[in-house]
């Protein structure tokens, strides 16, 4: 068994100087590119490799499986938000909802909030006397 170097605690320069790169990465706003081979976010990634934050600086690309899960989660939203709709709009209850598609309900008000469906209460207080 390979025992695995310990990380040791950056100098305040390298923690000033990853920051300011990591400030760089930021402005350049590929905040949320992952795969991005710019020489801006590859001097990140070699700075946090030299500092032990990652054990290599290349940056691969990401596969299809990942677009491919995406897509299925968001296929898999639609279907539900168009049943839940449907449920919503017979004028059924979140937790009525949640039974009937066997879903938890923070999932259903989650999808409420994402696609802007209006979920019914059913009234409280007294009943009408007649």
């Amino acid at each position: 068994m390979v025992a695995k170097a310990k990380r040791i605690k950056p100098t305040k320069e390298q923690a000033q100087e990853f920051n300011r790169r990591l400030d760089a990465v930021i402005k350049a706003g590929h905040i949320n590119n992952l795969y991005c081979d710019c020489d801006v976010c590859q001097a990140l990634a070699e700075q946090a490799e030299l500092m032990g934050y990652r054990t290599y600086s290349t940056i691969k690309r990401p596969s299809d499986k990942w677009d491919k899960r995406r897509r299925v989660y968001e296929k898999r939203h639609q279907i539900d938000a168009i049943k839940m709709a449907n449920l919503a709009g017979q004028g059924l209850t979140s937790a009525e909802i949640c039974e009937k598609m066997c879903r938890s309900k923070g999932y259903i008000s989650k999808l409420a909030k994402e696609f802007d469906i209006k979920i019914f209460t059913k009234k409280r207080g007294r009943k009408p006397c007649h």
